[in-house]
């Protein structure tokens, strides 16, 4: 076996750990030169993750990665679609390569991470880059608002004077969270690494003058929670968790019934506006939409958010109508499924499958209020966290493939891999 034959490379962890260090060092850079850190951070991410590729090249081709492999062609080629036919080709296109690129290099991580080492060296090093961000924003804080107590009101002033320099709190906050998240996929929780999240989560939550990291966190923890719940086997727990799903399915759906559309603007700071213009782009143009970018063309106000609706689901169906929807939601699918096939499922190689299962509710959750994420096109680290994400999950299965096959000759295609071993039984 391929895997088996290779041998440790003392590059391939080195590039784990550097392709982990960008989404750490890619703000502080940001902050004194944005255009170079944009450009240089797509350039090496793309570069050091196709180097990895290229260094394990050798190793068999699983299911797992042709599945991945099949699954990302359909989201470039239907992008690439809509982006042919949208208002402005030339613009969808050259945004249209962005997602070629991340995709790529989702692709050449997902298996160099199959190499123990360079998945230890990688998920160590997202877990510094998360404290390094969260260096940043505490550090940001103090220089603009100095020791003033982080009360909402003056968060959002903070947050408000970071826009004004064209920095995103929300975007940052983001990065920290998620490349936590991501690094815990991979590594030995401690008790360390527990105090480094809460600190993170307080950071992120009370100097970035927005609710929507610790709504997303929360929301996520609770439903994953609610879920495992609802597999005890002690009735009294699982009423508890029945309970909890049925009021986080009918508050929201009260909410936006009985709501006036000014009380749903300010609760969703904003965005009520800009997912009606979306819903109204969409409804002109369904099946192709607009194309990537097309926000750029809107009006003002809605020119100050550049990028998209405030909703990756929202951008979508004004971006790519249906069509393009439906390619990206099948890839949302796929990741659910993997996941909770990680988490509630025995694995040989893993037993980290609740954290990833953690990290695809916050995508899932976050898409809804945010744009970065499995919609995004290389705009930042934001984006390809959430691929990296894609990449560990995809890179676990890869793993249980290579430990069957060695040690018990077959293993079957990479949708039933962990179905088909014991479920693990309920933990509460």
């Amino acid at each position: 076996m391929a895997m088996a034959k290779s041998k440790p490379m003392l590059l391939s962890p080195f590039l784990g750990c550097l392709t982990a260090a960008l989404v750490g060092v890619y703000w502080p850079i940001y902050l004194l030169h944005p255009s170079v850190a944009i450009l240089g951070f797509r350039i090496a991410m793309f570069a050091t993750c196709m180097t990895l590729c290229v260094l394990w090249w050798r190793l068999d081709v699983t299911r797992a990665e042709r599945e991945l492999a099949g699954i990302l062609a359909i989201v470039v080629i239907v992008a690439f679609a809509t982006s042919w036919f949208s208002i402005n080709p030339e613009r969808a296109l050259l945004e249209w390569l962005k997602l070629l690129i991340i995709s790529g290099a989702a692709i050449g991580l997902c298996r160099a991470l199959r190499h123990a080492p360079t998945a230890k060296a990688f998920s160590t090093s997202l877990i510094i880059a998360s404290g390094i961000i969260g260096a940043l924003i505490l550090t940001t804080y103090l220089r603009d608002m100095g020791l003033v107590a982080p009360t909402y009101e003056a968060t959002r002033a903070f947050k408000g004077h970071a826009e004004n320099q064209g920095i995103s709190l929300n975007s940052i906050a983001f990065d920290c969270m998620f490349s936590y998240v991501c690094g815990m996929c991979l590594v030995r929780g401690t008790r360390k690494f527990w105090l480094l999240g809460l600190v993170l989560l307080a950071i992120c939550s009370a100097l970035t003058g927005s609710r929507a990291p610790l709504a997303t966190s929360a929301l996520s923890g609770l439903i994953l929670l609610t879920i495992n719940a609802l597999r005890s086997r002690r009735l009294l727990i699982w009423a508890g968790g029945a309970l909890l799903a049925f009021a986080m399915v009918w508050g929201p759906a009260v909410a936006v019934v009985t709501l006036k559309s000014s009380e749903m603007s300010a609760f969703t700071e904003g965005r009520w506006g800009l997912w009606s213009v979306a819903l109204q782009k969409f409804a002109q143009r369904p099946l192709l939409g607009y194309g990537f970018a097309s926000v750029d063309d809107d009006p003002i106000p809605y020119t100050v958010n550049r990028g998209g609706y405030h909703s990756e689901y929202f951008t979508l169906l004004a971006e790519q109508g249906v069509l393009g929807t439906t390619a990206v939601l099948g890839l949302f699918v796929f990741l659910l499924r993997r996941c909770w096939g990680l988490a509630f499922h025995r694995s040989y190689t893993w037993q980290n499958g609740q954290w990833a299962l953690l990290g695809c509710l916050i995508l899932f959750l976050r898409a809804g209020v945010e744009i970065d994420g499995l919609f995004g096109i290389a705009k930042g680290p934001g984006d390809f966290l959430a691929y990296i994400l894609v990449a560990i999950v995809v890179n676990r299965f890869s793993r249980e493939e290579d430990y069957v096959t060695a040690n018990h000759g077959t293993y079957g295609s990479a949708s039933r891999a962990l179905a088909s071993l014991s479920p693990i039984p309920p933990a509460i």
